[in-house]
């Protein structure tokens, strides 16, 4: 028989699972791509009459089309292949065995390739999200479910309620009385079952008057109960704002791609809080993650006072220091704020405050060393292969993930400690990359969607750079033997992962070695276990209380708490007071750079960049010069590749280097200068409408001349950089759009339209140093005081008819921002009648119009100025007023503009309907182009002489036009 042929070696072999997890991943990702993910993504008809029928998974997936025939019968030869070659004997009975056992290899392979492949297929198909049809968009529907996540339990007038709900029932809320006519939508309401869908739980504007809705209003909405309510959904959706000139941004955040790996079908808010009904209060693992909340809520010093009836306090994590114990030892990292993740980001302690392998694996080796302590006192003969101690790390490691919620990472935590168990128990045979392997297959098995989550790949490559830093090294020896291989350790880490993160997000922290070799053994060794400390000592106060056996002097103390209170009251003044110290610090000199780059060189820093890649090259040549168990060979090959591309790229950062050369010049350069040897292929302006949801965002990049002029007629140093309106749904992101804003220390001009929050929402992110102008209408000014605090130590102009500011000049004939509207002393109480109007132009000749919000009584005031203006010629770009709203858009005056491309900024699935069916119909008939912000994502427009380009950031697979319609894209 051969060896090969034993179960455990065929299937656990280091060959066989490299071959099974590469089959896996094969699987898992082929079920994404192409019309495979597409046909089962639309499975909604049959399959979902099976599964009412009582048939779930196999009747579901037997709907799939015949494009999956080609691979289920490419599976099937390959197994049948693999079975008959693994057994020759039966097969092939006259071979020789030299043939016998290449046959068997090549069948060993294509068994265990088409396997894994067949499996990661099917697992990856079924665990697929049903992202919800479009069929039911801003629908109200009758949801029930159970709460998954929620970040707090009631919403305040500055912030909402985030939950996570998993559908268990869904049905219309006005279904119609014709019959079969809502066959379609309740269909599409089945996709729901079992699918989770994000809600948000506003503050309403206006406190409601009936008893029914304040009580509604009150009440907490905590994880784990079962709710019935309305709700309004939309498809996951996001905004695209990448940077245009350069590759796209790394660092853009995919909100579509985020919600998918959450496993996030739809997204939505909860409609008539009245009409909600709580169907069942928790119950399980969640009533105990509640019950502990609470019981640390309590006892940290911040629940007092905050019973909200039944003996129940009312959790409120942010903005208490508590948060952070209870981010550390119960997985509630949604306790923590925007402000607190910037600055573990920025410090590179991210991985401290989530639930992740270094606590699991704490918590199993504090048991395991304590198991094994008692067992040898209380058996000194026989402790060492007792088998009790490893089961019950195991189940102190799972025990944790589960207090913590089972999120991914704990899961994934878990099951790499369960199978490192295994292996440290010295019961498995397995080396250290076999294990290492067979946890990848375990967590991809279990979670397919962690292929695609970067917290994953992350944490394996970290677990891979330790096992190949320490493969065949002696153990340390002495407490400086001990430090320097921390310090060797943790190094190799941050050089790795820095790398990883330069790539993906277009950001390093300079912080993240120091911080790391002291938070990292803080955080682990004191602050970990004394949090869980506090939670056994909650524990035997309470069996203390229960058994009656207490003094009654202490009775009230361990009622309260006193003791483990104590302890994680002093814990959490410490965290708290350690972290706002770094945060700081974080915020200047955390990240590098400040703002992320893009994919390839920064223009700003490309000397910077390419001296740190050299110097992370060199560094990491050293130290994989000294790693062990590699070939002696292969590490002098990669030492030399990796020390001739770091002297290369360092040669590109020296003085006389081409790079080099090209900086100085830019920056040597003054802006007269760059006027004066303007390049005909370069862009004069620059102009990009940001995808900002319901509202408008615009900047305007000037490539001219640097002095600057108003209709006043001084002359002085202008900005090259201004922005057109900063509204937004996120405050705190409207001002920092990629693009958006220029070399730091560099003041920006800003014109704001009018008041309204979807034009002005963003001006709070700004200050009053970064401004070098402010433009406002008159009738708009009172508005924005009371908004921005710091207007008055803005220059601010008013936005008048009749006044220009001058950009530059371009062949001989200035380049002008000219304002059109409001004239002087207009009397209106419609604050969008006031909107600051801006015509772009080149002399005489208009460029882009950017209408604000005015309505159609405006534009034929306007109508006949601009139609002199152009003189028969079309307008090249025009921002449409009122994001298509019905009341703006009039016929005429769209005739009279003749845009090449009109560019709707509104929501893709906004709750007021824009843009209106009617203004998508006119404007089809008057522009050439086309564009919804909210389909195309940010549209970057260039302008020189020689002619303009309109780039968007999305781009629709299969259409080979210059411009996508709005009619097209729906």
């Amino acid at each position: 028989m051969n060896k090969s042929s034993h179960p455990a070696r065929f299937w656990l072999s280091p060959a066989s699972l490299a071959q099974l997890l590469a089959g896996l991943v094969a699987g898992i990702w082929l079920s994404r791509q192409g019309e495979w993910g597409a046909d089962w993504q639309s499975r909604s008809s049959a399959g979902l009459g099976a599964q009412e029928s009582g048939a779930h998974g196999w009747a579901a997936f037997m709907t799939l089309s015949d494009n999956l025939l080609l691979a289920a019968l490419l599976l099937c030869w390959l197994m049948v292949a693999g079975v008959l070659a693994a057994n020759p004997s039966r097969a092939f009975p006259h071979s020789a065995p030299d043939a016998e056992s290449r046959r068997f290899r090549l069948g060993a392979l294509s068994l265990r390739l088409s396997t894994a492949l067949g499996v990661g297929l099917v697992i990856g198909l079924h665990q697929q999200p049903l992202v919800m049809a479009e069929a039911l968009t801003r629908q109200e529907l009758w949801l029930e479910g159970r709460v998954e996540q929620v970040n707090r339990a009631l919403p305040t007038p500055d912030d909402s309620v985030r939950l996570v709900l998993r559908v268990s029932r869904c049905d219309l809320f006005q279904p119609t009385e014709v019959p079969g006519a809502d066959a379609g939508r309740q269909a599409a309401c089945q996709r729901l079952l079992d699918q989770r869908v994000q809600l948000r739980r506003y503050w309403p504007r206006k406190l409601p008057r009936d008893v029914a809705t304040r009580e509604a209003l009150a009440t907490p909405w905590q994880a784990g109960e079962r709710w019935r309510m309305v709700v309004r959904l939309v498809p996951p959706h996001g905004v695209s704002n990448p940077a245009f000139g350069r590759s796209a941004s790394p660092a853009e955040f995919d909100r579509v791609a985020w919600l998918w790996r959450e496993g996030i079908v739809a997204t939505g808010y909860v409609r008539q809080l009245s009409l909600a009904q709580r169907l069942a209060p928790p119950g399980g693992l969640a009533a105990l993650r509640l019950h502990a909340e609470q019981a640390l809520w309590q006892r940290c010093g911040e629940g007092e006072g905050e019973d909200k009836g039944g003996g129940e306090a009312l959790v409120d994590w942010p903005g208490s220091p508590c948060r952070w114990l209870a981010a550390l030892t119960l997985g509630k990292v949604s306790a923590l704020t925007h402000d607190d993740w910037d600055t573990l980001n920025a410090t590179g302690l991210t991985h401290l405050a989530v639930v992740s392998g270094l606590h699991v694996g704490l918590m199993a080796s504090l048991v395991l060393g304590l198991s094994f302590g008692v067992l040898r006192l209380w058996r000194p003969g026989g402790w060492r292969f007792s088998v009790a101690p490893w089961w019950l790390a195991c189940l102190a490691a799972w025990s944790f993930a589960l207090l913590a919620g089972l999120a991914p990472p704990a899961l994934r935590a878990a099951l790499i400690v369960t199978v490192g168990l295994w292996m440290a128990s010295g019961r498995s045979g397995l080396g250290v990359w076999q294990v290492w392997m067979l946890a990848l297959i375990l967590v991809l098995g279990l979670d397919p969607l962690a292929l695609w989550r970067p917290g994953t790949w992350l944490s394996f490559i970290a677990v891979a750079v330790l096992l190949l830093a320490w493969q065949g090294r002696s153990r340390p020896r002495g407490m400086r033997g001990w430090c320097l291989a921390t310090l060797r350790s943790q190094w190799l880490l941050t050089l790795v992962m820095g790398a990883a993160l330069l790539l993906s997000r277009g950001q390093l922290s300079w912080l993240s070695l120091p911080m790391n070799l002291v938070m990292a053994p803080l955080v682990t060794l004191l602050i970990v276990p004394l949090g869980m400390l506090g939670w056994g000592l909650a524990g035997l106060e309470q069996l203390l209380l229960s058994t009656g056996l207490v003094p009654s002097r202490l009775t009230g103390m361990l009622a309260d708490g006193v003791f483990s209170g104590g302890l994680w009251q002093l814990l959490a003044q410490g965290m708290a007071q350690t972290m706002d110290s770094l945060s700081s610090l974080a915020s200047t000199q955390g990240r590098w750079p400040q703002s992320p780059m893009a994919a390839g060189l920064s223009d700003a820093t490309p000397s910077a960049l390419i001296l740190t890649l050299a110097l992370m090259a060199l560094l990491g040549a050293w130290l994989a010069e000294g790693v062990p168990g590699l070939d002696g060979r292969l590490k002098r090959l990669c030492g030399s590749v990796a020390l001739c591309w770091g002297l290369s790229l360092a040669a590109l950062a020296l003085p006389w280097s081409p790079a080099a050369l090209a900086t100085v010049g830019r920056d040597a350069g003054t802006r007269a200068t760059e006027a004066a040897s303007f390049s005909p292929r370069a862009p004069a302006l620059s102009l990009t409408v940001h995808d900002v949801g319901q509202g408008l965002a615009l900047s305007l990049h000037s490539h001219l001349a640097s002095s600057a002029s108003d209709s006043t007629g001084a002359s002085r140093q202008g900005p090259r950089h201004w922005r057109y309106d900063l509204g937004a749904a996120s405050r705190n992101a409207s001002a920092r759009l990629p693009g958006a804003m220029p070399v730091a220390g560099e003041p920006i001009g800003v014109i704001m339209s009018h008041g309204d929050g979807d034009h002005a929402g963003g001006l709070q992110a700004l200050s009053a140093e970064e401004i070098a102008a402010l433009w406002v209408p008159a009738g708009q000014r009172a508005r924005l005081e009371h908004q921005v605090s710091w207007l008055d130590e803005v220059a601010m102009r008013e936005c008048v008819a009749g006044r220009s500011i001058t950009l530059g000049e371009l062949q001989g004939h200035p380049v002008r921002l000219e304002m059109l509207w409001p004239p002087a002393g207009l009397k209106t109480r419609r604050d969008n009648a006031h909107s600051c109007v801006v015509l772009i132009a080149h002399g005489a000749r208009p460029l882009a119009l950017l209408a604000g919000d005015i309505g159609q009584q405006q534009e034929r005031e306007l109508q006949a100025t601009l139609r002199q203006r152009l003189a028969g010629r079309g307008l090249p770009l025009l921002v449409v007023a009122h994001h298509g709203s019905r009341s703006s858009s009039g016929d005429a005056w769209l005739e009279s503009l003749a845009a090449r491309h009109a560019i709707v900024s509104a929501g893709r699935y906004n709750p007021h309907g824009h843009p209106h069916p009617d203004v998508v119909e006119r404007l089809a008939r008057h522009v050439e182009c086309l564009w919804h912000v909210g389909l195309d994502g940010a549209l970057h427009w260039e302008w020189s002489p020689q002619g303009e380009r309109l780039q968007p950031a999305r781009r629709a697979g299969g259409i080979g036009v210059r411009c996508l319609g709005v009619k097209s894209a729906e």
